[in-house]
């Protein structure tokens, strides 16, 4: 089989990223559904080493994201939660020879999260029969957000879906949540994360950035004077190239001084940082994401059982 630009070879890596991908978050869920106290550190933990245990590399660090926050929360040692009610979001991507696989889920308790999270769940498995060599992504914009909009819900502007691509986890094309007048084309042989996110009505509807940055990548790979530094720069580039990290991923191997020298990479312009993204009006959000392949005809979900 052959799609697009992609050939057996690379399919059956996509393939495999998706299985382990899709496997490592049903453990979270797993782990997650009989308590109320959570240790976000271990159980974040738990998924990352599910993943490298079965032969891939997480793609990003697993987020666990909380009721308002939407995206880019990633624990620390001692992060542990009360979750009676709400909505928890598990985010989490695993790679094979640099072609990534990402999805998540929203564990909901309560009966008003529930709702909202299987309205979530619904528009995701609709778009994905959208899905079609030549759509114009903004039809999918404009599909989550009429969908939402009927359901008494909103849709998340500034957070989109988006192309994968080799070592890439965002490749340039967005799959927008709300309508688009211009947006791009999808073609077989693109990888997609579709990712709608939805909150209630009296949201605002977009997030800002809230918290530290606790996830980062590198932007540049110049020499630097400090030899300690440029050390540890060099390391991050050998594990983990351009593609987004942790600290706490680091923390064995340089103790605690970790942080610090992170924070003064960043100043000195060698990495970006991801803060927390928040509901900008504190409203609670839902997420669910598979990755796709787009072919000629139905899209292959390569995170889907």
């Amino acid at each position: 089989m052959k799609v697009g630009k992609l050939d057996d070879e690379i399919i059956d890596k996509y393939l495999k990223a998706g299985k382990i991908a899709r496997k490592a978050l049903n453990l979270g869920v797993e782990l997650v559904k009989p308590k109320k106290k959570i240790d976000l550190y271990e159980l974040c933990i738990k998924i990352e080493e599910y993943i490298l245990n079965n032969g891939c590399r997480p793609a990003f660090p697993c987020n666990i994201s909380l009721n308002q926050v939407a995206a880019h929360s990633t624990p620390y040692r001692g992060d542990e939660i009360e979750f009676e009610k709400g909505l928890l979001k598990i985010d989490v991507g695993a790679m094979v020879d640099g072609y990534i696989a990402d999805n998540a889920v929203t564990i909901a308790r309560g009966y008003e999260y529930v709702k909202i999270s299987e309205v979530n769940k619904d528009i995701l498995d609709e778009v994905i029969e959208m899905i079609r060599n030549d759509i114009n992504l903004g039809k999918i914009g404009e599909f989550v957000e009429d969908r939402a909009r009927q359901y008494g819900y909103k849709p998340i502007s500034n957070l989109t879906g988006h192309l994968v691509d080799r070592f890439k986890l965002h490749a340039g094309k967005s799959v927008p949540n709300t309508k688009q007048l211009l947006a791009h084309r999808a073609y077989a042989g693109e990888v997609y994360a579709i990712e709608p996110f939805l909150t209630f009505k009296d949201g605002a509807g977009s997030v800002v950035e809230g918290g530290e940055a606790r996830i980062f990548s590198l932007t540049k790979l110049k020499k630097i004077k400090d030899k300690d530094l440029n050390k540890l720069k060099n390391h991050i580039f050998n594990e983990y190239g351009l593609l987004p990290f942790t600290p706490r991923w680091l923390e064995n191997l340089y103790g605690e001084e970790i942080f610090t020298k992170i924070r003064e990479l960043y100043r000195l312009g060698y990495l970006r940082s991801y803060p927390m993204l928040v509901e900008k009006k504190g409203a609670f959000v839902s997420q669910f994401e598979h990755t796709v392949i787009v072919t000629d005809g139905e899209p292959i979900v390569i995170t889907k059982e």
